[in-house]
């Protein structure tokens, strides 16, 4: 038996990968049979009352496609491992997200309740609710990081961090239970599979491919900060520091990858 082979082995039995979607699966279930959708959702919502709302704001950021590539940045040139994962499992994540939108064309809590029900932080979205981008992306970062990751207190800090960016999506009346729980679900097992699919991909650690995704993950950072725009001053001042610093940081790991070509 290869190396290989006993990761796959390891991963395909561990409950990291299986039990976040099989929760996600069974809470879809319970919200929908209890038609908890909606008392959820304004429990949810109405939390940045408590909390205000620059905590939220910031937290679905991390939701953000381009941003959570951008996060991959600083393991270029020393865990190829990652970066190689974390790019199969995007364009699974993508098919999952981008594919169910349109075909089920559930409309957002905006579409739906009064002005006057519910609190909109950002931009007022209306169409294409289900599932979760933002949640969907959040739960593949987090989950390729994770399965990648030996340390317990690291898998509950990812875990926890991607279940506070699903939450925000509430929060900030983007989206409904149903439409987070279904990214949780879709985008752990588009890590997961992700994951599985890159480990047989060896030709993905070369240090060739390694470079073009560097150059991809390097352009994103550079779009981040010259022509990404949310609306918000506060949260553009965020992504530019999340930019500045993966570029800061990244830049190690890509001599180091340089030297190697």
């Amino acid at each position: 038996m290869t190396k290989i082979d006993i990761q796959l082995r390891g991963l395909r039995i561990s409950p990291w990968l299986w039990g976040i979607p099989l929760a996600a699966l069974i809470g879809m279930i319970v919200v929908w049979t209890a038609d908890l959708n909606l008392p959820l959702f304004l429990w949810f919502n109405g939390l940045s009352q408590l909390t205000g709302e620059p905590l939220w704001s910031y937290l679905t950021l991390l939701g953000d496609g381009v941003v959570a590539l951008v996060l991959i940045l600083p393991f270029v040139g020393y865990r190829p491992d990652i970066v190689r994962a974390m790019m199969v499992a995007a364009l699974l994540a993508m098919v999952w997200a981008l594919g169910l939108k349109p075909l089920v064309g559930a409309m957002r809590p905006a579409a739906l309740l009064p002005a006057d029900a519910l609190t909109v932080i950002g931009p007022v979205l209306k169409q294409l609710s289900f599932p979760s981008g933002h949640t969907t992306t959040i739960f593949t970062l987090a989950g390729v990081l994770l399965l990648h990751s030996r340390s317990q207190t690291l898998k509950l800090v990812l875990l926890s961090l991607a279940v506070a960016v699903g939450c925000s999506r509430m929060v900030v009346g983007a989206h409904w239970p149903l439409d987070v729980l279904a990214g949780a679900f879709g985008g752990w097992l588009a890590a997961g599979f992700g994951t599985l699919l890159a480990q047989r991909w060896q030709a993905g650690l070369l240090p060739k491919v390694q470079g073009a995704f560097a150059v991809l993950l390097v352009l994103l950072a550079v779009w981040l900060l010259l022509y990404h725009r949310t609306g918000d001053l506060n949260v553009t001042l965020f992504q530019y520091a999340i930019a500045v610093f993966c570029l800061v940081m990244a830049l190690p790991g890509l001599w180091r990858l340089k030297k190697r070509q």
